[in-house]
């Protein structure tokens, strides 16, 4: 049996039987070789970590170290961009013109949302009535704050109303005045009339008032050829404060009689009620008792019923009794309609004062009570 055999050393190839003598020298010889380069790629493996550990050792302390800063760097970006803006002190605007307010905003780094709504007093168009969050709060940069704005007032003077039918003006009253403090719509006085029921016969003020004071609107109201009735509240026990709030949404006309407080009545109060319970016209006459506190020399409130004569008018018109006092403060009383002739008002003032009878805003009369 012969085997060929490449010599890589000689380029070439020979035919060796396979018992031969040559042939057995050269298979040592090959195994020989085969096993020195095993050795030889043992001794590489173990020379390349023994020159690791010579020498490797700070290469892996600078690739650990710098895995560790790229990680640092990449927390620190992470936070910082979390954190998000600066915080900012929200400014009062409140009462600022509108332009002012943006401003300031702005100089915070605040963006305004606008909000418009009408007011109820005259001069406060574009003014900036509420803001959210309030002046003082502390918020990031570039939040939103809602700012209200006024549009002003939806009416600036009384319009006329003669002639129109009731329910459609209280409907338009109602939006326009919903909410307003300065027009006080006062309940409706109704008259005996030929005009057809539920036609508006009368109003005060009169068309083209000016709203830049309190006002209270009266409007008389034709009830047809039918007089208007009412049940007579009962009256006793009330205290004077009291009956004269409850005046001013009643329609009868007054009448007092008044004593000194005996026998365990309540100074102060209303002891009897004429006609209490009675159905009758409106603004038909009913006549209270009332118990007045026993006055000392030293006492310095005052209880008294004023007493006046008004003209007689076509229909209910507004009176109002105001008081003003030594130092010159004054308040109102109360209001009531009215529709002329005997008017008599309970008070309750100090020493000193000087109460005031109008009608229709006209002075009618004035008295220093001691």
């Amino acid at each position: 049996m012969s085997i060929e055999i490449y010599d890589e050393e000689h380029q070439g190839a020979s035919t060796e039987s396979f018992g031969s003598e040559n042939y057995m020298a050269k298979a040592s010889e090959a195994k020989a070789t085969g096993s020195a380069k095993k050795k030889g790629f043992g001794l590489s493996v173990k020379n390349q970590v023994e020159n690791f550990s010579n020498g490797g050792f700070p290469l892996l302390i600078t690739i650990i170290l710098a895995f560790i800063a790229v990680v640092v760097s990449c927390l620190a970006v992470f936070f910082t961009s979390v954190q998000g803006e600066e915080k900012v002190m929200v400014p009062n605007v409140i009462g600022k013109s509108w332009s002012t307010a943006f401003l300031e905003m702005q100089a915070k780094e605040l963006y305004p949302k606008l909000y418009l709504r009408y007011s109820d007093k005259p001069g406060e168009e574009g003014l900036v009535l509420d803001q959210t969050p309030p002046g003082g709060t502390i918020v990031k940069a570039y939040q939103r704050i809602e700012v209200t704005v006024s549009r002003g007032i939806a009416v600036d003077s009384i319009e006329n109303y003669v002639g129109q039918d009731i329910d459609a003006v209280q409907t338009r009253l109602q939006t326009l005045f919903s909410g307003n403090t300065l027009v006080d719509v006062r309940p409706v006085v109704y008259q005996k009339s030929s005009s057809k029921a539920g036609t508006i016969l009368s109003q005060y003020p009169a068309e083209g008032t000016i709203i830049s004071d309190p006002i209270k609107l009266f409007l008389i109201v034709s009830n047809g050829n039918e007089a208007e009735k009412v049940t007579v509240p009962n009256f006793t026990g009330v205290s004077i404060e009291k009956l004269l709030e409850l005046m001013q949404t009643s329609k009868l006309v007054f009448e007092f009689k008044s004593h000194d407080a005996a026998g365990g009545e309540a100074p102060g109060t209303v002891t009897a009620t004429d006609k209490a319970g009675a159905e009758v016209e409106a603004f038909s006459t009913v006549t209270l008792d009332l118990a007045f506190p026993v006055r000392g020399e030293a006492d310095e409130t005052v209880y008294g019923v004023l007493n006046c004569t008004l003209p007689e008018y076509p229909y209910p018109v507004p009176v109002r009794l105001e008081a003003t006092d030594a130092e010159g403060n004054t308040k109102e009383i109360t209001t009531i309609s009215h529709p002329g002739k005997a008017v008599q008002i309970p008070y309750i003032v100090t020493k000193g004062s000087v109460i005031t009878l109008y009608a229709m805003d006209s002075t009618v009369t004035q008295q220093t009570v001691n």
